[in-house]
């Protein structure tokens, strides 16, 4: 500015104004960056700082994971099974999938919730059809016995459907067994139903699960194009995360959830005690019923059906009447005793008339999307929530076009590369109280 003309007043009031821009700017550079570290570690101290994170690898926290498993009642079977996709989600940044759920694992172990020694039996209902069944235990162990099985009939027919049933608790990701499968070559669909979490467009009242859907692409020479996605806007783990920060929350997208009345609320705690809502709403709740009617042919239950576990204190509580939450251990009732329905489809490309070169069309597709070709340079972030991925929670489209699964892709790079898995304390913690003595991590 023109300093003849400003007086040293003038000039004082001018100064002051910068210091409290860049004040500003500093705070709201904070809270970006603690979002950030948020998102990774997961938690933040009861002061709202962020916690230096802990160091472990990823042979030292599988083998955590299946101690504290096997400590609890699982074979060793079981306990490597579920310990395999608890540490694969947290090696490739699915967090709200990863470690963290091992507490429930474990405390539906101890009441006796989910068998952990059931042994599942596999069997071919036909040709094409295998039917496996989890003996009322967990489905990471029907997984790694009927997937190798699924891919060599999927290979010798050139379809192969399979369904898993009689399984409790939480299911795991979709692109794990997904992947498996689209590495040889084969295109995959997956699809499982989960406890009513979402309404219904109109209602309030819970009626659909959060109903993923998943679907594989082989490649030659990569690694598959894999997505795994909610029917509702927002995965039910991430919405606990959000739930679960101390002190500065981050709040939830617009039209993720309703409360008690029906009213539209960003409180993540109001959303996990009210209804969760489809993404695109009718379009989306379209998807979850999809879903919830393919499950049927697992033979599970829906999500809607009454499913009544013993509460905190020996009541009974169902899907619909109060927030399922225990106080034994943090399992959900409906979902503890939820017989959980898991469908997957394998195709072979080759017996199929434009199979022999879907896959080099495919990669002109695949060069389309990432090529930046009219992407949006100006990007407007509006909430720091997975920033780094492109999410349906999220009101932004950001500026470097990637594949779905690029991200999962980059973060287990790293880890296979050296790098350590960052946990954090609290929930380091909480794995060493479970698995081991305090320290031996």
């Amino acid at each position: 500015f023109n300093q003849s003309r400003t007086t040293p007043r003038a000039t004082r009031s001018m100064v002051s104004l910068c210091a409290r821009r860049r004040g500003v700017l500093l705070a709201s550079f904070k809270r970006i960056n603690n979002a950030l570290w948020r998102r990774k570690l997961g938690t933040t101290s009861a002061f709202g700082e962020i916690e230096k994170p802990v160091a472990i690898s990823y042979g030292s926290l599988r083998e955590t994971v299946s101690r504290a498993l096997m400590k609890h009642g699982a074979s060793e079977f079981v306990a490597l099974s579920i310990a395999d996709e608890l540490c694969k989600a947290e090696r490739d940044g699915a967090k709200d999938h990863g470690v963290r759920r091992l507490e429930i694992f474990c405390s539906m172990l101890a009441t006796g919730t989910a068998a952990g020694t059931a042994e599942p039996i596999i069997e071919e209902t036909t040709d094409t059809i295998i039917k496996a069944d989890g003996g009322g235990g967990f489905a990471q162990p029907c997984l790694h016995l009927a997937i190798p099985q699924l891919i060599d009939t999927a290979w010798e027919n050139g379809i192969c459907i399979l369904t898993i049933s009689n399984c409790r608790g939480i299911l795991g990701t979709l692109w794990s067994p997904l992947e498996q499968i689209s590495s040889t070559g084969l295109i995959a669909v997956g699809l499982c139903n989960t406890p009513a979490y979402v309404a219904w467009p109109g209602s309030r009242k819970r009626l659909l699960g959060t109903n993923p859907l998943g679907f594989g692409w082989p490649r030659r020479g990569k690694p598959p194009m894999v997505f795994d996605q909610a029917s509702s806007v927002m995965s039910r783990g991430a919405m606990e995360r959000l739930a679960s920060v101390v002190g500065e929350q981050q709040p939830l997208p617009p039209k993720a959830a309703v409360d008690d009345l029906g009213r539209h609320v960003q409180d993540p705690s109001k959303g996990l005690s009210g209804a969760m809502l489809p993404f695109g709403g009718q379009k989306g709740a379209n998807v979850a019923l999809m879903v919830e009617l393919l499950s049927l042919l697992a033979g599970g239950n829906m999500a809607f059906e009454t499913v009544k576990a013993p509460g905190a204190e020996g009541e009974e509580t169902d899907t619909f009447s109060s927030p399922t939450t225990t106080k034994g251990g943090g399992v959900e009732a409906d979902l503890a005793s939820m017989d959980r329905g898991m469908v997957f489809l394998a195709l072979s490309p080759e017996f199929f008339p434009g199979g022999m070169t879907a896959s080099a069309r495919a990669e002109l597709l695949f060069e389309h999307m990432r090529s930046g070709e009219g992407k949006i340079e100006d990007v407007k972030v509006k909430s720091t929530l997975d920033m780094d991925t492109y999410d349906e929670q999220n009101d932004f489209v950001h500026s470097i076009p990637r594949l779905p699964g690029d991200k999962r892709y980059e973060n287990r790079a790293s880890i296979e590369a050296g790098e350590p898995i960052f946990l954090c304390p609290e929930l380091y913690e909480t794995l060493a109280s479970l698995g081991s003595q305090e320290g031996d991590m």
